[in-house]
Protein backbone atom coordinates (compact mmCIF):
# COMPACT_ATOMS: atom_id res chain seq x y z
CA UNK A 1 0.00 0.00 0.00
CA UNK A 2 1.47 3.37 -0.99
CA UNK A 3 0.88 6.59 0.92
CA UNK A 4 -2.04 7.53 -1.30
CA UNK A 5 -3.88 4.31 -0.38
CA UNK A 6 -3.79 4.84 3.39
CA UNK A 7 -7.14 5.53 5.06
CA UNK A 8 -7.67 9.16 6.03
CA UNK A 9 -9.57 10.95 8.75
CA UNK A 10 -10.47 9.18 11.96
CA UNK A 11 -10.08 5.71 10.50
CA UNK A 12 -6.57 6.57 9.41
CA UNK A 13 -5.71 8.15 12.75
CA UNK A 14 -6.78 4.98 14.58
CA UNK A 15 -5.22 2.47 12.21
CA UNK A 16 -3.34 -0.12 14.23
CA UNK A 17 -4.84 0.89 17.59
CA UNK A 18 -5.97 -2.20 19.48
CA UNK A 19 -9.09 -2.42 21.60
CA UNK A 20 -11.47 -0.46 19.42
CA UNK A 21 -13.81 -0.90 16.47
CA UNK A 22 -14.94 1.90 14.16
CA UNK A 23 -18.14 1.88 12.07
CA UNK A 24 -19.54 4.65 9.90
CA UNK A 25 -23.12 5.68 9.20
CA UNK A 26 -24.74 3.48 11.86
CA UNK A 27 -28.33 4.53 12.56
CA UNK A 28 -28.66 5.64 16.17
CA UNK A 29 -32.37 4.93 16.59
CA UNK A 30 -31.47 1.32 17.38
CA UNK A 31 -29.33 2.52 20.29
CA UNK A 32 -32.05 4.62 21.93
CA UNK A 33 -35.02 3.48 23.98
CA UNK A 34 -36.91 6.28 22.17
CA UNK A 35 -36.18 4.52 18.84
CA UNK A 36 -35.46 7.92 17.30
CA UNK A 37 -32.35 9.25 15.57
CA UNK A 38 -30.32 9.39 12.37
CA UNK A 39 -26.83 8.05 11.63
CA UNK A 40 -23.61 8.57 13.56
CA UNK A 41 -20.68 9.73 11.47
CA UNK A 42 -18.47 7.36 13.49
CA UNK A 43 -19.64 4.78 16.02
CA UNK A 44 -16.67 3.51 18.04
CA UNK A 45 -16.70 0.59 20.48
CA UNK A 46 -13.92 0.81 23.07
CA UNK A 47 -12.59 -2.07 25.15
CA UNK A 48 -9.98 -0.44 27.40
CA UNK A 49 -8.61 2.84 28.67
CA UNK A 50 -5.71 3.03 26.22
CA UNK A 51 -8.13 2.74 23.29
CA UNK A 52 -10.22 5.54 24.79
CA UNK A 53 -7.16 7.75 25.20
CA UNK A 54 -6.16 7.10 21.57
CA UNK A 55 -9.66 7.93 20.37
CA UNK A 56 -9.85 11.15 22.36
CA UNK A 57 -6.46 12.20 21.05
CA UNK A 58 -7.46 11.50 17.43
CA UNK A 59 -10.84 13.20 17.76
CA UNK A 60 -9.11 16.23 19.30
CA UNK A 61 -6.58 16.51 16.48
CA UNK A 62 -9.35 16.29 13.88
CA UNK A 63 -11.69 18.64 15.74
CA UNK A 64 -14.49 16.07 15.83
CA UNK A 65 -17.45 16.33 18.22
CA UNK A 66 -17.45 13.51 20.78
CA UNK A 67 -20.31 11.87 22.68
CA UNK A 68 -20.38 8.85 25.00
CA UNK A 69 -23.38 6.55 24.56
CA UNK A 70 -24.53 4.36 27.42
CA UNK A 71 -27.77 2.38 27.23
CA UNK A 72 -29.54 5.13 25.26
CA UNK A 73 -32.21 5.45 27.93
CA UNK A 74 -31.86 9.17 28.61
CA UNK A 75 -30.92 10.70 25.25
CA UNK A 76 -32.67 12.16 22.23
CA UNK A 77 -30.73 11.92 18.98
CA UNK A 78 -31.50 14.39 16.16
CA UNK A 79 -33.23 13.13 13.02
CA UNK A 80 -30.26 14.06 10.86
CA UNK A 81 -27.88 12.12 13.08
CA UNK A 82 -24.69 13.20 14.80
CA UNK A 83 -21.45 14.45 13.28
CA UNK A 84 -18.21 13.24 14.80
CA UNK A 85 -17.77 10.37 17.24
CA UNK A 86 -20.30 8.41 19.27
CA UNK A 87 -18.42 6.03 21.56
CA UNK A 88 -19.55 3.02 23.58
CA UNK A 89 -17.62 1.46 26.46
CA UNK A 90 -17.27 -2.34 26.31
CA UNK A 91 -14.80 -5.03 27.40
CA UNK A 92 -12.68 -3.98 30.38
CA UNK A 93 -14.57 -0.69 30.50
CA UNK A 94 -17.78 -2.61 31.27
CA UNK A 95 -16.32 -5.08 33.78
CA UNK A 96 -16.64 -5.34 37.58
CA UNK A 97 -14.73 -6.61 40.60
CA UNK A 98 -15.98 -7.16 44.14
CA UNK A 99 -13.57 -6.41 46.98
CA UNK A 100 -15.36 -7.34 50.18
CA UNK A 101 -18.23 -4.89 50.58
CA UNK A 102 -16.81 -2.66 47.85
CA UNK A 103 -17.26 -3.06 44.12
CA UNK A 104 -15.31 -1.40 41.31
CA UNK A 105 -17.27 -1.23 38.06
CA UNK A 106 -16.42 0.02 34.59
CA UNK A 107 -18.25 3.03 33.25
CA UNK A 108 -19.89 0.94 30.54
CA UNK A 109 -21.46 -1.60 32.89
CA UNK A 110 -25.24 -1.61 33.26
CA UNK A 111 -26.18 -0.29 36.70
CA UNK A 112 -29.15 -2.65 36.97
CA UNK A 113 -26.91 -5.67 36.39
CA UNK A 114 -24.42 -4.45 38.99
CA UNK A 115 -27.20 -3.94 41.55
CA UNK A 116 -28.48 -7.48 41.04
CA UNK A 117 -25.01 -9.02 41.20
CA UNK A 118 -24.39 -7.18 44.46
CA UNK A 119 -27.71 -8.31 45.88
CA UNK A 120 -26.95 -11.94 44.99
CA UNK A 121 -23.80 -11.59 47.11
CA UNK A 122 -25.78 -10.23 50.03
CA UNK A 123 -24.47 -6.69 49.52
CA UNK A 124 -27.04 -3.94 50.01
CA UNK A 125 -27.11 -0.31 48.89
CA UNK A 126 -27.88 -0.39 45.18
CA UNK A 127 -31.38 -1.90 45.27
CA UNK A 128 -33.24 1.39 44.77
CA UNK A 129 -31.13 2.09 41.67
CA UNK A 130 -31.66 -1.37 40.17
CA UNK A 131 -34.44 -0.14 37.91
CA UNK A 132 -32.49 2.86 36.65
CA UNK A 133 -31.80 2.11 32.96
CA UNK A 134 -28.27 3.50 32.80
CA UNK A 135 -24.66 2.53 32.68
CA UNK A 136 -22.52 3.14 35.75
CA UNK A 137 -20.80 6.03 33.96
CA UNK A 138 -24.05 7.72 33.01
CA UNK A 139 -25.45 7.30 36.51
CA UNK A 140 -22.34 8.78 38.14
CA UNK A 141 -22.25 11.66 35.69
CA UNK A 142 -25.81 12.77 36.53
CA UNK A 143 -25.92 11.57 40.15
CA UNK A 144 -28.82 9.30 39.26
CA UNK A 145 -31.44 8.77 41.92
CA UNK A 146 -34.53 6.70 42.57
CA UNK A 147 -36.79 6.03 45.56
CA UNK A 148 -34.84 8.35 47.82
CA UNK A 149 -31.39 6.96 47.02
CA UNK A 150 -28.77 8.72 44.88
CA UNK A 151 -25.48 7.50 43.48
CA UNK A 152 -23.65 9.86 45.84
CA UNK A 153 -24.97 7.82 48.79
CA UNK A 154 -22.89 4.76 47.84
CA UNK A 155 -20.14 6.21 45.63
CA UNK A 156 -16.59 6.42 47.01
CA UNK A 157 -14.73 7.70 43.96
CA UNK A 158 -14.78 7.71 40.21
CA UNK A 159 -11.95 7.68 37.67
CA UNK A 160 -12.31 9.67 34.47
CA UNK A 161 -10.40 10.41 31.30
CA UNK A 162 -10.54 14.06 30.25
CA UNK A 163 -10.77 15.23 26.66
CA UNK A 164 -7.01 15.87 26.62
CA UNK A 165 -6.43 12.20 27.49
CA UNK A 166 -5.46 12.90 31.10
CA UNK A 167 -6.69 10.38 33.68
CA UNK A 168 -7.69 11.38 37.20
CA UNK A 169 -9.78 10.10 40.08
CA UNK A 170 -12.33 12.18 41.97
CA UNK A 171 -13.90 11.55 45.35
CA UNK A 172 -17.65 11.83 45.63
CA UNK A 173 -17.20 15.21 47.37
CA UNK A 174 -15.07 16.49 44.49
CA UNK A 175 -17.93 15.68 42.09
CA UNK A 176 -20.06 18.27 43.95
CA UNK A 177 -23.20 16.16 43.50
CA UNK A 178 -26.65 17.70 43.67
CA UNK A 179 -30.08 16.77 42.31
CA UNK A 180 -29.45 15.03 38.97
CA UNK A 181 -26.14 16.82 38.55
CA UNK A 182 -22.35 16.67 39.07
CA UNK A 183 -19.46 18.75 37.76
CA UNK A 184 -18.88 16.08 35.08
CA UNK A 185 -21.87 17.28 33.07
CA UNK A 186 -20.67 19.47 30.26
CA UNK A 187 -17.02 18.75 31.09
CA UNK A 188 -16.42 16.22 28.33
CA UNK A 189 -14.79 13.84 30.84
CA UNK A 190 -15.52 10.13 30.40
CA UNK A 191 -16.20 7.96 33.45
CA UNK A 192 -14.10 4.81 33.07
CA UNK A 193 -14.71 3.31 36.54
CA UNK A 194 -16.47 3.89 39.83
CA UNK A 195 -16.00 2.46 43.30
CA UNK A 196 -19.05 1.84 45.48
CA UNK A 197 -19.16 1.13 49.20
CA UNK A 198 -21.98 -1.27 49.99
CA UNK A 199 -22.94 -2.99 53.24
CA UNK A 200 -23.14 -6.61 54.27
CA UNK A 201 -26.71 -7.83 54.41
CA UNK A 202 -29.10 -10.48 53.20
CA UNK A 203 -29.26 -11.67 49.59
CA UNK A 204 -32.89 -12.67 50.06
CA UNK A 205 -33.79 -9.24 51.44
CA UNK A 206 -31.83 -7.33 48.78
CA UNK A 207 -33.28 -9.34 45.88
CA UNK A 208 -36.78 -9.01 47.31
CA UNK A 209 -36.32 -5.25 47.56
CA UNK A 210 -35.22 -5.11 43.92
CA UNK A 211 -38.31 -7.01 42.76
CA UNK A 212 -40.61 -4.82 44.87
CA UNK A 213 -39.17 -1.53 43.60
CA UNK A 214 -39.11 -2.68 39.99
CA UNK A 215 -42.80 -3.61 40.20
CA UNK A 216 -43.56 -0.15 41.58
CA UNK A 217 -41.48 1.51 38.89
CA UNK A 218 -43.07 -0.29 35.96
CA UNK A 219 -46.56 0.18 37.38
CA UNK A 220 -46.05 3.97 37.36
CA UNK A 221 -44.61 4.25 33.84
CA UNK A 222 -46.19 3.71 30.42
CA UNK A 223 -45.37 0.40 28.81
CA UNK A 224 -45.53 -0.79 25.23
CA UNK A 225 -44.33 2.48 23.69
CA UNK A 226 -40.69 3.57 23.26
CA UNK A 227 -39.73 6.30 25.74
CA UNK A 228 -36.85 7.52 27.89
CA UNK A 229 -38.68 7.90 31.19
CA UNK A 230 -38.86 11.34 32.77
CA UNK A 231 -38.41 14.14 30.26
CA UNK A 232 -38.00 16.97 32.79
CA UNK A 233 -36.32 17.23 36.18
CA UNK A 234 -38.63 17.89 39.11
CA UNK A 235 -38.54 21.52 40.27
CA UNK A 236 -37.58 21.89 43.92
CA UNK A 237 -40.49 20.85 46.11
CA UNK A 238 -42.67 19.90 43.14
CA UNK A 239 -43.29 17.18 40.56
CA UNK A 240 -42.94 18.05 36.88
CA UNK A 241 -45.65 15.54 35.99
CA UNK A 242 -48.20 17.24 38.26
CA UNK A 243 -47.49 20.66 36.75
CA UNK A 244 -47.75 19.35 33.19
CA UNK A 245 -51.00 17.53 33.94
CA UNK A 246 -52.43 20.65 35.60
CA UNK A 247 -51.81 22.51 32.32
CA UNK A 248 -54.09 20.03 30.56
CA UNK A 249 -51.32 18.65 28.36
CA UNK A 250 -51.58 14.96 29.20
CA UNK A 251 -52.17 13.05 25.96
CA UNK A 252 -51.15 15.96 23.70
CA UNK A 253 -49.51 14.95 20.42
CA UNK A 254 -47.14 16.29 17.82
CA UNK A 255 -47.10 13.76 15.04
CA UNK A 256 -46.35 10.37 16.57
CA UNK A 257 -44.79 11.94 19.67
CA UNK A 258 -47.25 12.05 22.58
CA UNK A 259 -47.26 13.16 26.20
CA UNK A 260 -48.22 9.90 27.82
CA UNK A 261 -51.87 9.68 28.94
CA UNK A 262 -50.53 7.63 31.85
CA UNK A 263 -47.67 9.83 33.07
CA UNK A 264 -47.46 13.50 32.09
CA UNK A 265 -43.67 13.70 32.46
CA UNK A 266 -43.10 10.97 29.87
CA UNK A 267 -43.22 11.39 26.10
CA UNK A 268 -43.83 8.23 24.09
CA UNK A 269 -43.12 7.30 20.50
CA UNK A 270 -46.34 5.97 18.99
CA UNK A 271 -44.58 4.58 15.95
CA UNK A 272 -42.72 7.01 13.73
CA UNK A 273 -42.06 9.99 15.98
CA UNK A 274 -39.33 12.40 14.96
CA UNK A 275 -36.89 14.14 17.26
CA UNK A 276 -38.18 17.55 16.22
CA UNK A 277 -41.70 16.50 17.24
CA UNK A 278 -40.49 15.48 20.70
CA UNK A 279 -38.67 18.81 20.97
CA UNK A 280 -41.81 20.72 19.98
CA UNK A 281 -43.78 18.98 22.72
CA UNK A 282 -41.03 19.76 25.23
CA UNK A 283 -41.06 23.44 24.30
CA UNK A 284 -44.86 23.56 24.50
CA UNK A 285 -44.75 21.99 27.95
CA UNK A 286 -42.04 24.32 29.20
CA UNK A 287 -43.89 27.43 28.03
CA UNK A 288 -47.23 26.29 29.47
CA UNK A 289 -45.77 25.47 32.87
CA UNK A 290 -43.86 28.76 32.94
CA UNK A 291 -46.97 30.75 32.01
CA UNK A 292 -49.20 29.11 34.61
CA UNK A 293 -46.85 28.41 37.51
CA UNK A 294 -43.76 30.53 36.86
CA UNK A 295 -41.65 27.35 36.98
CA UNK A 296 -38.91 26.83 34.39
CA UNK A 297 -38.68 23.12 33.66
CA UNK A 298 -35.20 21.78 32.87
CA UNK A 299 -34.76 18.72 30.61
CA UNK A 300 -33.69 15.50 32.28
CA UNK A 301 -33.36 13.85 28.87
CA UNK A 302 -30.07 14.79 27.22
CA UNK A 303 -30.58 16.66 23.95
CA UNK A 304 -27.73 15.93 21.57
CA UNK A 305 -26.32 17.63 18.49
CA UNK A 306 -28.56 20.20 16.84
CA UNK A 307 -31.36 19.57 19.35
CA UNK A 308 -29.29 21.10 22.13
CA UNK A 309 -28.79 24.26 20.06
CA UNK A 310 -32.44 24.45 19.02
CA UNK A 311 -33.60 24.18 22.64
CA UNK A 312 -31.29 26.99 23.71
CA UNK A 313 -32.33 29.16 20.76
CA UNK A 314 -35.98 28.72 21.73
CA UNK A 315 -35.21 29.71 25.32
CA UNK A 316 -33.29 32.78 24.15
CA UNK A 317 -36.20 33.82 21.92
CA UNK A 318 -38.69 33.38 24.76
CA UNK A 319 -36.46 35.45 27.03
CA UNK A 320 -36.19 38.21 24.44
CA UNK A 321 -39.96 38.16 23.95
CA UNK A 322 -40.63 38.61 27.66
CA UNK A 323 -38.50 41.76 27.95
Amino acid sequence: MNSHDKPSGLVGELEGVEGLEVETGVTLSGFSTFRIGGPAEFLVRLQDRSALEALLSAAGRLGLPFEILGLGSNVLFPDEGLPGVVARLTGNLASFQFQGARVVAGGGMALAKLARLAAERGLEGLEALSGFPSTVGGAVRMNAGSYGVEIQDVLVETCVVDRDGRSRCLTVQELEPSYRRTILQGSGSVVVSATFQLREGSAEKALGRIEELNRRRWASLPSGRPNVGSIFKNPEGEYAGRLIEACGLKGSCCGDAQISPRHANVIVNNGKAKAWQVLELMLTVRQAVDDRFGAQLVPEVELLGSLRNRWQEALDQASEGSR
